[in-house]
């Protein structure tokens, strides 16, 4: 389905934000709070399956993990339910009226493991956080929108400032998965402190715009392979293309 028939789709759907039931996939009969419009995959249960799969062969019970660019939270309950009532995962979700969806997701399907942290994630310098006017659209900052869409402030810190006085008296990460729509380096430069130190399993989502380079280079900087494994393969992909809107896992050198 391209791109245009599915904002023509979109538009007509529902807005109502509400809890529903998702009807298929591995989360089938979980409850997520969100709009047919905003995330209509989600609800169906077709979205991020070669991610789920991915996490159903990495992730342990009694782990804690980063869902970094949480959106409603789908990932995240997927996270939750492999990490189990021992494990915790943080969802970081800067729109503030989405991360309370996520909030209310945690409470319908009872996952006291997982913590809704609504900031955004990025490398602010010496200050520890910062304010900026970022465009959101359908529940999530998105930095690749060039035009349109509607501003609002968000709230962003680095995580080396913020694990510290997040994590009480355990800061061992055993994976991080990062899906910032294009803040991608910003991201990782605010954890260098924290990746290096714990050298997480480490999930990148890369959008448009992003210097590959950059990124490959910051990655192997804290001490990981800098060739990435692709989480969704592209036909005939044999060296990672490193594709927009793709997820690709690095691992610990």
């Amino acid at each position: 389905m391209t791109e245009r028939l599915k904002s023509l789709l979109r538009a007509v759907l529902p807005r109502t934000i509400r809890p529903y039931a998702i009807l298929t996939g591995p989360l089938r009969g979980d409850r997520i709070v969100t709009s047919w419009h905003d995330y209509p995959a989600a609800i169906i249960g077709r979205t991020e399956r070669p991610l789920l799969d991915w996490f159903a062969k990495n992730v342990r019970l009694g782990e804690t993990w980063l869902d970094i660019g949480a959106h409603y939270g789908y990932t995240a309950i997927a996270l939750s339910r492999l990490v189990g009532a021992l494990g915790r995962v943080f969802a970081f979700e800067p729109m503030i009226s989405t991360a309370g969806c996520v909030a209310q997701t945690r409470r319908l399907n009872d996952l006291p493991q997982l913590s809704v942290v609504p900031l955004g994630l990025a490398n602010p310098g010496a200050g520890a956080m910062e304010m900026r006017r970022l465009v959101t659209v359908r529940g999530m900052v998105d930095s690749t929108v060039r035009e349109g869409g509607w501003g609002e402030a968000i709230m962003v810190t680095s995580l080396d400032w913020l694990w510290p006085r997040l994590c009480g008296t355990n800061g061992e990460l055993h994976g991080v998965k990062v899906d910032v729509q294009g803040m991608e380096l910003e991201a990782l430069g605010g954890m260098i402190g924290i990746l290096s130190k714990w050298k997480p399993k480490l999930v990148v989502e890369v959008h448009v715009d992003v210097d590959r380079a950059g990124l490959l280079g910051a990655i192997e900087s804290v001490g990981y392979i800098r060739r990435g494994v692709p989480i969704e393969p592209v036909a005939g992909e044999i060296e990672p293309l490193y594709v927009d809107d793709h997820s690709y896992a690095f691992f610990p050198a």
